[in-house]
């Protein structure tokens, strides 16, 4: 970037006749005052030697600048107002900050200087999220746009409607990881993103956090901030990537496995502690009054009132609970998505017990259809009360519990909700001895399936559609087994009788 001009260090108040060469490294959305109504937009500024600034404009300004300090470009900057920054606002905004106003002369200067701005980065794996979930560490991520799913509203728990927006990154391992934009990213990333979802699009995103809504997913914060098909070398070598591995991303985007996760799935992605002074007991949050916290429990779960509703008809995009009839298309009213799907969701309340007490709890969707191995569409067949034979009631051994608690309504006391459910021996360093998943999906194997592989021990989950596997599916007495998937093969003749078919949560093999 050179350096006849003055570096950003060089600029304090009182300085006169300086001039800046930087390099706009961030531009947040515009936000209000909390105290005042004023409108501002801040800026990350940065020089040759990588040193930052935060840039504000206030008012009118944010639209009279709105097509200059663009994203990535350097500019030669001078007579700013350069002020020191509240005390309370030095921690993250610096010593100094500086105003630009209609006073402020600003020049495009044509360099490109995105190898110093990447080198400013610290990108976070896809795999190494769950280490952050639930946590107050910014993280940054890198991946490529190949899907994304329909604008909804939803309501905060402080009666505030939101709008959000879900996109699905992919790396160059293949993994998949949905990211939740929230409101103005919505009316404007999203809406460029749509426009060109089909150039699959690279998205470098900062200033966002893991969290365990849904799974796990990443979110935007308001200080979050992104390039999209940034000019850097990072992203040419993405799309080269994406260029070479075109079929097998378009097959993934045509198949949407990425939008159904299983229970195994997910919890061999988790950070789970280990050690039983990670763990938290029971009696410790008993009558918790504090607002949103998460905890990992290790303990049993049961039913203790048999006669409840194990599903809800739901709203497929926000999970909303739904009066239509199940496949219908409808605007939902609490998203206000206008062709949602009324789908069944498994919802289970039961009481959740260790060594030192017990607690209330509800599982929704995944955790629910683990504990009672069992999926929702079963269980919105099922007219009989639930017995033992029929589902899951209770566990005969301990497993591992991530619970949120939350503030109900019209009480200062908690609700707990479980979000996972892991058996101990899938934690890493264990998992030989685990439950293991065996999945593949769209390979194009052909023969018989092998009856070795259904003889595998601890085997939980088998998924083997789309290949072109042909003859019988063979005999198997394995336990464990709670998915076993095999549609779409040339698979002929019967099902085999088990002995042990109700017990598997998902057969399916048309």
């Amino acid at each position: 970037m050179g350096d006849k001009f003055q570096l950003i260090h060089d600029v304090s108040p009182g300085t006169t006749g300086w001039t800046v060469k930087v390099v706009v490294a961030e531009k947040f959305s515009p936000r209000v005052a909390q105290r005042s109504p004023t409108k501002y937009q801040n800026l990350t500024l940065m020089d040759s030697e990588g040193s930052t600034v935060q840039a504000t404009l206030y008012g009118q300004n944010i639209t009279a600048f709105q097509d200059e300090l663009l994203l990535g470009k350097t500019y030669l900057i001078s007579n700013a107002l350069v002020k020191e920054t509240n005390a309370e606002y030095k921690a993250k905004s610096g010593e100094i900050q500086w105003t630009i106003s209609g006073r402020t002369r600003i020049r495009r200067v044509e360099e490109n200087n995105s190898n110093l701005l990447i080198s400013t980065y610290s990108f976070t794996d896809f795999e190494d999220l769950p280490k952050y979930m639930d946590s107050n560490v910014d993280i940054s991520v890198i991946g490529m746009i190949i899907d994304i799913k329909p604008r909804r509203i939803i309501q905060t728990r402080f009666g505030k409607e939101c709008q959000v927006q879900d996109l699905v990154l992919v790396n160059k391992r293949f993994d998949t990881v949905l990211l939740t934009m929230w409101e103005t990213f919505v009316d404007n990333e999203c809406k460029y993103i749509c426009q060109n979802l089909r150039k699959k699009l690279i998205l470098i995103g900062k200033h966002l956090k893991v969290t365990s809504f849904n799974g796990l997913s990443i979110s935007t914060k308001a200080d979050s901030s992104f390039f999209i098909d940034g000019e850097f070398e990072l992203v040419e070598e993405f799309k080269s990537w994406g260029h070479t591995n075109s079929e097998i991303i378009d097959n993934m985007i045509s198949e949407k496995h990425y939008l159904t996760s299983t229970p195994s799935k997910l919890s061999s992605k988790l950070s789970v502690p280990t050690a039983e002074k990670d763990f938290t007991e029971i009696k410790n949050i008993q009558g918790l009054k504090t607002v949103k916290q998460f905890f990992w429990i290790k303990g049993k779960a049961s039913v203790k009132v048999l006669n409840q509703t194990y599903w809800y008809m739901s709203c497929n995009n926000c999970n909303k609970i739904s009066s239509e009839n199940y496949g219908d298309i409808y605007q939902c009213v609490f998203c206000k998505c206008t062709d949602a799907k009324a789908i069944p969701r498994a919802k289970v309340y039961m009481q959740l017990t260790d060594p030192t007490g017990y607690i209330n709890a509800t599982a929704i969707g995944n955790p629910a259809e683990y504990f009672l191995q069992s999926n929702a569409e079963i269980l919105m067949n099922q007219t009989l009360i639930p017995t033992a034979a029929s589902m899951r009631l209770s566990m005969d051994e301990d497993e591992i519990f991530y619970v949120k608690a939350i503030t109900q309504e019209l009480s200062t006391d908690c609700k707990f909700e479980i979000l996972f459910i892991v058996n101990p021996s899938q934690i890493a360093g264990d998992k030989n001895k685990g439950k293991a998943p065996v999945e593949h999906i769209g390979n194009r194997f052909d023969g018989e399936i092998p009856s070795s592989l259904l003889g595998l021990n601890f085997l939980e989950s088998l998924q083997l559609q789309e290949n072109n596997l042909a003859s019988s599916i063979p005999g198997f007495n394995q336990s464990s087994l709670r998915e076993f998937k095999v549609s779409y093969n040339n698979l002929s003749g019967k099902i085999p009788d088990t002995g042990i078919l109700q017990s598997i949560g998902f057969f399916i093999c048309w």
